[in-house]
């Protein structure tokens, strides 16, 4: 059976370094929710999110859920990210295993918020005096389980979660739900680990609320007392409707293994392989040092793939035009009277949209 695994886990390895024949723009700008998009996690963002075949700390519940059985004992972590466009994104998650389940389970909060802006229109584009604000959330619930092998050295991990997904802005709010079901492989062979998830699957959402609501006026007749028909308005109540938006659901195939593992120092690379629904594929390229199991230095590199038409007709590379590239981070581990603390800081560039900054704080105890 693990056999059959092995060789299935490395066909869709294979297939996902092939391009898929999406043309250039083809999705871009359809699905809704983008928040669920922004990755949690100072480690993984300072390794270019190539994160799908390790998520050995407690941000797996986001990234890949299998991997939440890696982990030992009482693990919490809270993310804190500037984020473009003067917003805040904020990650809380937590994992512990549950011996009644016979596997692990992990709770995440996901908080995206911005500050209150002033209303506008055509008649007073100065601003009205009201003010109105954003805010994206979701709440998770994640379950994994190591699954028996015939060896020692092999290890598979299977895990989904679960969330509820919330949207509003002003008066206005779209309620989904989305599940996550991911794979981790431990192959056995110098430390080399597949991963596989599939992300944000589920049904449209759609906006609404008390703004949205109208009255409208509609024109009809009446009779007249001589006979005479006569025009009469009435008002009625409406609610305009939205038009339905899909989720940003993903495909994400990764790979990582260990060049070094000593007593004292560990070399990883990883590649993950990222496929969504609303844009062009994309490579994640991540490698981390880490010295003494205490400091560790990364870096990272998105590379979006695929090409586009120019004004000229000449092929463009999207990878030309991507605004996310580069990424750094430092990370450092101690110990605190038997309970492990670690702080990870992360720096990532996005052009145009200038620079983001993350700190995570996670403890395990």
């Amino acid at each position: 059976m693990i056999d059959k695994i092995h060789v299935f886990l490395m066909i869709c390895l294979i297939i996902s370094f092939f391009p898929l024949g999406i043309k250039a723009g083809t999705g871009v700008g359809t699905a809704g929710a983008q928040f669920l998009k922004i990755g949690p996690g100072a480690r993984v963002d300072g390794m270019g999110s190539a994160f799908s075949a390790i998520a050995d700390d407690v941000t797996a519940v986001y990234w890949n859920p299998a991997g939440i059985s890696q982990l030992e004992g009482f693990n919490l972590s809270d993310t804190h990210t500037y984020w473009i466009a003067d917003t805040r994104f904020n990650y809380l998650a937590l994992a512990t295993p549950v011996d009644s389940v016979n596997g692990t389970l992990g709770l995440s909060l996901t908080l995206l918020t911005m500050p209150e802006m002033q209303i506008t229109t055509y008649q007073q584009p100065d601003g009205t005096g009201l003010y109105y604000d954003a805010r994206d959330s979701a709440v998770s619930l994640a379950y994994s389980r190591q699954i028996k092998t015939k060896s020692d050295n092999r290890k598979l991990f299977l895990g989904i979660n679960a969330k509820y997904i919330h949207q509003r802005i002003h008066h206005e709010s779209a309620k989904g739900v989305a599940i996550d079901v991911g794979t981790l492989y431990h192959t056995g062979w110098k430390d080399l680990r597949i991963g596989i998830t599939f992300s944000n699957f589920g049904p449209d959402m759609h906006f609404s609320g008390p703004g949205l609501k109208t009255d409208v006026s509609i024109i009809g007749s009446a009779q007249h007392s001589e006979d005479k028909p006569i025009a009469v308005k009435t008002k009625r109540s409406a609610e305009l409707d939205t038009l339905t938006f899909p989720l940003p659901s993903s495909f994400r195939l990764g790979i990582a293994f260990d060049a070094i593992r000593g007593s004292k120092e560990v070399l990883t690379f990883a590649i993950d392989s990222h496929h969504p629904n609303d844009n062009t594929e994309r490579m994640h390229l991540g490698v981390e040092y880490v010295y003494k199991d205490s400091g560790s230095i990364r870096a990272g590199y998105k590379l979006r793939l695929g090409s586009r038409k120019g004004a000229n007709g000449k092929s463009v590379s999207l990878a030309t035009e991507d605004q996310e590239g580069v990424s750094l981070g430092l990370g450092y581990k101690t110990d605190l009277n038997g309970m492990e603390m670690n702080f990870d800081y992360a720096f990532a560039n996005f052009g145009r949209l200038q620079q983001t900054h993350r700190v995570t704080l996670g403890l395990s105890f």
